[in-house]
């Protein structure tokens, strides 16, 4: 069974202070004693945001040598991990009300044209860049399969950006998609025909950074 992918945001998240102060960065180089420029490049790599708007991260080496251009708190801070929150739910006929998807219910009304929508099954998955999580959801109409992988952590602060790759598999089919999702917003990823042509299965996911 093919997928209808969409990409959505939903205006659920908190908004981006403004007037934030500018970011500094400082430049630090590192003898290299055991690893070569290539595996240092790989290794720390990730953890320089290139994309930063108006205040690019940048990485060179030399002989036995690293050169890193960065934030302060970037040298010294563990490599971040993400917290996903998918929600698998229906949308049908039957108008009922489900306290549980209050926050994206209004949000998929405005999507979509069904009169209800209903949580089938939830899942949480943590991990850092370059993770892949897999699980099983049970719910109504299940098993179903879910594989997160987290492919990069993109930029830093209110402005981060998680790049997933998403494979749900169920009854009957499977869909898949690898999306760019703000941190704190709740993306739809998709929706596909939920056994029978007045149903759908819907599929949403929210990252959060996790601190410690």
């Amino acid at each position: 069974m093919k997928a209808r992918i969409l990409l959505a945001l939903l205006a659920l998240g908190p908004l981006a202070a403004c007037g934030r102060s500018p970011v500094r960065l400082e430049t630090r180089t590192f003898a290299l004693h055991y690893l070569s420029r290539g595996e240092a490049q790989e290794l720390v790599g990730p953890y320089v945001y290139r994309d930063r708007p108006g205040a690019e991260g940048a990485l060179s080496t030399g002989q036995n040598i690293v050169t890193v251009r960065e934030t302060t708190d970037n040298f010294d801070r563990p490599a971040p991990s993400v917290r996903l929150t998918f929600k698998l739910i229906r949308a049908d006929g039957a108008a009922r009300p489900d306290s549980s998807i209050r926050e994206v219910e209004s949000a998929l009304r405005s999507l979509f044209r069904f009169r209800g929508y209903a949580l089938v099954a939830e899942g949480i998955v943590t991990g850092s860049q370059e993770s892949t999580s897999r699980q099983t959801l049970e719910g109504s109409g299940g098993p179903y399969s879910l594989e997160a992988g987290i492919d990069r952590i993109g930029s830093a602060g209110d402005s981060a950006v998680v790049t997933l790759h998403v494979r749900l598999g169920f009854r009957g089919g499977d869909f898949g998609t690898t999306v760019g999702i703000p941190i704190g917003k709740t993306a739809v990823l998709g929706n596909v025909q939920g056994g029978s042509a007045s149903s759908a299965l819907i599929l949403t996911v929210r990252p959060d950074l996790v601190t410690n």
